[in-house]
């Protein structure tokens, strides 16, 4: 993806409505790991980086790649710069819901109606499970424990271990939120596969859910100009989905930001 140019004006709209100059790592670094170390932001905390286009923050928290795609042509597209943010972005969410609906099974569509805001989980301080998670608005930093990498998500205050010894998935092992992942780098591409995953939300946006059944690809990769990460997560579940789901997140390299303790102070007993 090269550097955009928004319009202002969408700009100014899309930061409404969500409420340092890079590093570059050498290439020649002995670690391959080395690009991807490191604290990324996405657009929810930097939203005043020129490199943002409105198609990014209304995909704060992650969105699926023709969701992402679909927003960047009507954005781009002079014939709609008399139309509001809003508008736009409703059509294209409309579109998207539809065409999500169309690849959940029908048990997945009783899962999707069953759920509502008012149910959701976090409300009572359950953090984020896998999907939610990786796509999360706020930063997240990666570093080096021995051969392995370690994540740390400033949303829930969650650590993630990613096994690069080349190990498979345990067949008996008990399943948690963010499940067991196994990691390795491909032509500077940084590989992630994930199983053994509970039972959460896609997203809030889609208000489906998945089953423990869920398997996850994830594929970052780093570009420069500005420096930036860049996941492409294909999701498969037998039990609530017919066809794979992918999505797509960026973050910006910002490694002067510090990973703060997230709380739920709203809600008593949490932290």
């Amino acid at each position: 993806m090269s550097i955009r140019t928004p319009h202002a004006r969408w700009l100014r709209l899309a930061a409404g409505a969500l409420l340092s100059t890079p590093l570059v790592t050498s290439a020649q670094s002995a670690d391959p790991a080395a690009p991807f170390l490191g604290t990324w932001s996405g657009v929810f905390t930097t939203q005043d980086h020129e490199f943002w286009g409105a198609e990014d923050l209304a995909c704060f928290v992650g969105c699926a790649r023709s969701y992402y795609d679909h927003l960047a042509e009507l954005f781009a597209d002079p014939k709609n710069d008399s139309r509001s943010y809003f508008e736009i972005n409703g059509e294209a969410s409309a579109r998207e819901l539809a065409q999500f609906d169309a690849m959940l099974t029908p048990l997945g569509r009783q899962i999707r109606a069953a759920n509502a805001p008012e149910t959701d989980p976090k409300l009572y301080c359950q953090p984020y499970g896998y999907v939610r998670e990786v796509t999360n608005p706020l930063p997240m930093h990666i570093q080096r424990d021995g051969e392995h990498l370690l994540i740390r998500y400033e949303e829930w205050s969650e650590l993630r271990p990613i096994y690069m010894d080349g190990r498979a998935h345990p067949e008996h092992r008990t399943p948690t939120l963010l499940g067991h992942a196994v990691g390795r780098i491909e032509n500077g591409v940084l590989i992630v596969e994930t199983a053994r995953v509970t039972p959460d939300w896609y997203s809030d946006f889609t208000q489906a859910g998945h089953s423990g059944e869920l398997t996850g690809v994830e594929r970052y990769t780093v570009k420069d100009n500005p420096r930036r990460l860049e996941v492409e997560l294909t999701l498969k579940d037998p039990v609530t989905l017919t066809k794979p789901y992918v999505v797509t997140k960026i973050w910006l390299y910002t490694p002067n930001v510090e990973i703060i303790q997230d709380q739920c102070s709203e809600f008593p007993g949490k932290f």
